[in-house]
């Protein structure tokens, strides 16, 4: 019969990271070391053969006698060294004190303690965890039991305070770097874009840093992934790829009409930051007819912050101008004002927008 298993509750990170690696191929085993014990690391490979999680068999015991009984879980991580979820035995499930096993909350809470790389977990010593004048020995998982202080209270599960701290350190504990280490002995290209096409964030910035230098120069072979970073629902690596990357790769018309596709389907925010740039870029005419036809799409303040990239411009199509004229007679009087603010004195203007703008009477 098939073994069955508990399954952590895992993160929306973790169920990708599931359906991606669902069929395996193979594994490799590497013996590492942590605190004077070796153990073995298994790293395990996707249907395509590419490396994709590692895992680690455990059977410890989480207190600090011999009397509390030992847990028997396997711990996932990325290829980086992140923590993604956990599997026990249905026949050795976890459990609280006195016996109690956990329940659907408390694996649901426990993968969200396993998760959380920051937690003030970190900061204490086991022995420090409990009060000292209030222990007494059981037989069951966490044997020492008494006032958890309130510092962690919220970091622990009530009855299970060495369970979590003893998992929570194996999980953030030394096998991270030995996780990074045999991964950067794995990295090449193919798997640089993969981490760049990937839901993992910790993926893609890593390989935003591997293929970006510090002037935001892309390695040869991955710009199309970037643009890919740069359009991607991450609002997050997006805002991190356009304040990085050299505004040399939307020096053509082609780039800069793709950069204008991406900035129209961006959320507010990002598209803040697009305009910000964007002044800085000498736009293609064509692209100019863009930004200016996408005009009554925006508002109050992108409208401003667009007509500053436009006022930017060295020279603007005859078009764009007659469409610009428009709004100084307009009825929305905070545009027709933004209009003039932005472009009265631009050195380039036809001979028509000059005299609307010299007509032109504030409110």
């Amino acid at each position: 019969m098939k073994t069955k298993f508990y399954y952590g509750i895992s993160l929306f990170i973790g169920c990708l990271w599931l359906t991606a690696v669902t069929a395996q191929e193979k594994s490799e085993k590497y013996t590492v070391s942590e605190a004077g014990e070796a153990y073995p690391l298994v790293l395990v490979y996707d249907r395509e053969n590419d490396p994709a999680y590692f895992f680690r068999d455990i059977f410890t015991p989480v207190c600090l006698d011999s009397v509390c009984k030992p847990v028997r879980i396997k711990l996932f991580w990325d290829l980086l060294g992140n923590y993604l979820r956990y599997e026990v035995p249905a026949d050795e499930p976890l459990t609280k004190l006195d016996h109690e096993e956990f329940t659907p909350e408390d694996h649901a809470q426990l993968q969200a303690i396993l998760s959380n790389e920051n937690s003030l977990l970190k900061d204490f010593k086991l022995e420090d965890l409990v009060d000292a004048r209030t222990q007494h020995l059981s037989d069951s998982v966490d044997a020492v039991t008494g006032a958890t202080k309130n510092t962690v209270k919220s970091e622990v599960i009530e009855g299970a305070l060495y369970t979590c701290y003893t998992l929570w350190h194996l999980v953030h504990g030394p096998v991270m770097n030995e996780i990074q280490k045999i991964s950067q002995t794995k990295l090449d290209n193919q798997m640089l874009h993969r981490f760049l096409r990937s839901a993992n964030f910790h993926y893609v910035y890593f390989a935003l840093d591997e293929v970006m230098d510090e002037g935001g120069v892309i390695r040869e072979g991955f710009f199309p992934d970037v643009l890919i970073v740069l359009a991607s629902d991450n609002v997050f690596a997006a805002r991190h790829v356009w304040q990085r990357i050299n505004l040399r790769y939307f020096a053509e018309r082609k780039e800069q009409e793709e950069l204008w596709r991406i900035f129209v389907h961006s959320p507010y925010t990002q598209q803040v930051v697009f305009l910000k740039r964007m002044k800085q870029l000498a736009l293609d005419p064509r692209v100019v007819r863009l930004v200016t036809d996408y005009l009554p799409n925006l508002n109050n303040a992108l409208f401003k912050q667009t007509l500053a990239v436009l006022a930017s411009q060295d020279s603007l199509p005859e078009a764009s101008q007659e469409q610009l004229i428009v709004y100084l007679t307009s009825t929305d009087k905070d545009k027709a004002e933004a209009v003039y603010e932005a472009m009265n004195g631009h050195a380039q203007l036809s001979e028509n927008f000059n005299k609307q703008l010299g007509i032109y009477s504030k409110p």
